[in-house]
């Protein structure tokens, strides 16, 4: 029977999940194959559902059916979130990527590419077909795993663990990624170190954000939603590169206020509890 909210079982689930991605993505890359492939996407299928599906099998083998039942429930619900929360979740990404766009386009003059958005819009049959894609894989996919059990087992380590903790492994497990040609990763990789750096940057970033948003929420379900934002803009308005090294300043610096609240926090608890 495994531990809940244990640092050893969240270590576990972490090496699990990597081992798991990392030896189904060997398939492809050790193979030459491409994205187009037919093996390559059967086995990016099982190496990007890997933490949620191995979450939930963490979460049964707990045994604990008070813990289960409220772990589904946090799946489907809101939790402590009110509608300034729930707007904060859907438009935040939304709003600092056109605000990236238009400082782009004041540094460089060059305007954003806004053709992808129109195509879509323009279909909302495709429209909505692409959103329940993007939506199922990589948000469902991932946030059950590395927000759900992950969260537990560590969310009463600090910010610095279950934020920025979870936002590094999140983006080593992305690793494999970088090396099979066609993936997003692989373009980053083929454009060089900046925007590689970025990627790295950010999503270790959102990383804290999500993970703040899940901790005063205690909701599984923002955290989908959340990191569905995060996509769903990331397709529909691409960013050139001095676009995306502005977008991941200002993730930088909202995590990095997350971080000294979190901790100004903590040390006022502390302060306090030394004095009661």
């Amino acid at each position: 029977m495994y531990l809940v909210n244990s640092k050893k079982s969240g270590l576990l689930f972490v090496a699990v999940t990597i081992i798991w991605t990392w030896g189904v993505l060997a398939v492809p890359i050790t193979g030459g194959l491409d994205f187009n492939n037919t093996v390559t996407r059967f086995v990016y299928l099982l190496a990007g559902g890997s933490p949620s599906i191995i979450g939930l099998i963490f979460v049964l083998l707990s045994g604990d059916r008070a813990y289960i039942r409220s772990f589904l429930k946090r799946i489907i619900t809101v939790g402590h979130a009110r509608a300034k929360g729930l707007l904060t979740v859907f438009t935040l990404v939304p709003a600092i990527t056109l605000l990236s766009a238009y400082a782009s386009f004041l540094l460089t003059s060059v305007y954003q590419d806004f053709s992808i958005l129109s195509t879509y819009f323009k279909d909302l049959t495709k429209l909505i077909i692409f959103a329940a894609f993007t939506f199922i894989f990589g948000p469902l996919a991932e946030e059950i795993g590395w927000r759900g059990y992950l969260m537990d087992c560590w969310k009463n380590k600090g910010i610095l663990v279950y934020g920025a903790g979870i936002g590094f492994i999140w983006t080593i497990w992305h690793l494999p990624m970088f090396f099979i040609a066609g993936t997003y990763q692989n373009v980053l990789l083929i454009h060089g170190a900046i925007p590689v750096m970025c990627f790295a940057l950010s999503t270790t970033a959102l990383g804290i954000i999500i993970g703040h948003i899940t901790k005063i929420t205690d909701s599984i379900l923002l955290a989908i939603l959340f990191h569905f934002t995060i996509n769903f803009t990331g397709e529909i308005i691409p960013l050139e590169l001095t676009g995306e090294i502005i977008k991941t300043i200002i993730l930088t610096v909202i995590a990095s206020g997350i971080i000294y609240g979190a901790q100004g926090k903590r040390r006022l608890c502390n302060e306090t509890g030394r004095q009661a």
